[in-house]
């Protein structure tokens, strides 16, 4: 039976100015919440954007800037202090997946008063605030999803928290704020953008529209990364193949908005966690294994992935994705620290959702070929 389920209410407004130029700021309050780190925002040009727009419109706003890499759970538990403080009516999350992650939480826990930070997970809840998003990377598709993912020390691991009231508003898609990327987040970003497309294509929710997003999604973002490959700085790197990554990541924000991801992603977050290897870096190691372990379930539709990305096989999809200087697949780790991270995320709703569930077994031999120390 074919599905047609599919649900996403984000505005999307795009193109160089998408933000400065809009004129409908006004309808969602009067003070806002600049959630950002600590340079993304300023460098890439988005913060001063932001400014002059609010200035324009005569919204009053302050800036929270301590969002960090992997922003922490008590960092966005501190965000909503600061947020019920200033009396923020909408937030305006600028960054990579981090500060607009961090964002949708800090939405969460000002409208919450009451909420202790590890609350957000299982208490029931008001909506969050309003939350328009600035992406400055072209990666995460955070701009586009219901998810925040957040970094708790005490299970040592990333947790997520989900609901339609964390969709942003409005996303604004300006290659522009992409450009003072480095070459290595460039491509580290887009091959997260690669990974949530082709997972989304094996979930057990994926459906007609989100397969139709990810058959658009692929193709940009893989000529994106080949390009991207070639480049020696970021300035090699030209605004079309900058658009083509910006716009196939929101592509494939979408895709897991409706179908969240698989093992690829739990793996990840181990590498992440542990030993602090950048989120797309660290799904690079497994994406091609993935499919190929799909493969013997959907053998159709693994092929049409590796035609997507103009490959001919899993091995060919590996090259594509190491093929970075900027981003060496290098890391070794000893067996027992494998079978360790296998252990910890093989009962992951990342792993249990997918049309074919791995297991642990085969998940440490995708670690051992990937990660294993060399004889």
């Amino acid at each position: 039976m074919l599905s047609m389920e599919f649900y996403n209410p984000v505005r999307i407004v795009s193109g160089r100015g998408a933000l400065r130029n809009f004129e409908d700021i006004g309808r969602f309050g009067k003070r806002c919440l600049i959630v950002t780190g600590k340079s993304s925002a300023k460098v890439s040009g988005a913060l001063s954007d932001a400014e002059a727009l609010f200035a324009k419109a005569g919204i009053e706003y302050e800036i929270f800037d301590a969002i960090e890499p992997n922003p922490l759970l008590s960092t966005v538990h501190t965000g909503g202090k600061v947020a019920r403080e200033f009396g923020a009516d909408f937030l305006l999350g600028i960054g990579g997946g981090s500060p607009l992650d961090a964002a949708k939480a800090v939405g969460i826990f000002a409208a919450n008063p009451d909420m202790e930070p590890e609350d957000i997970f299982t208490a029931p809840r008001k909506d969050a605030l309003p939350l328009l998003a600035v992406p400055t990377t072209a990666g995460t598709g955070s701009e586009v999803t219901p998810y925040s993912i957040l970094t708790v020390p005490s299970i040592e691991n990333k947790k997520s928290v989900a609901g339609d009231d964390l969709f942003p508003k409005v996303a604004f898609l300006d290659p522009d704020y992409t450009k003072s990327m480095p070459v290595s987040v460039t491509f580290s970003t887009a091959v997260d953008a690669l990974s949530h497309a082709v997972e989304g294509f094996f979930m057990k929710k994926a459906s007609l529209v989100s397969d139709a997003l990810t058959r658009q999604a692929i193709p940009l973002l893989a000529q994106g990364l080949r390009q991207a490959a070639k480049a020696k700085s970021a300035s090699d790197i030209t605004c079309e193949t900058r658009e083509k990554l910006l716009y196939g990541s929101a592509l494939a924000g979408m895709v897991i908005s409706r179908t969240g991801t698989g093992f690829v992603h739990s793996t990840g977050y181990m590498l992440t966690y542990y030993h602090d290897v950048p989120h797309g870096h660290a799904n690079a190691y497994f994406l091609a294994d993935f499919v190929a372990f799909m493969e013997q379930a959907v053998p159709e539709r693994a092929k049409e992935i590796y035609a997507l990305c103009g490959v001919a096989d899993a091995d060919g999809l590996y090259k594509l994705i190491s093929s970075c200087e900027a981003m060496p697949l290098d890391l070794r780790l000893p067996a027992e620290r494998l079978s360790y991270y296998a252990e910890r995320t093989i009962g992951a709703k990342n792993v249990v959702n997918a049309v074919s569930v791995i297991s642990k077994e085969e998940l440490l031999a995708v670690l051992q070929r990937r990660l294993g120390e060399k004889a």
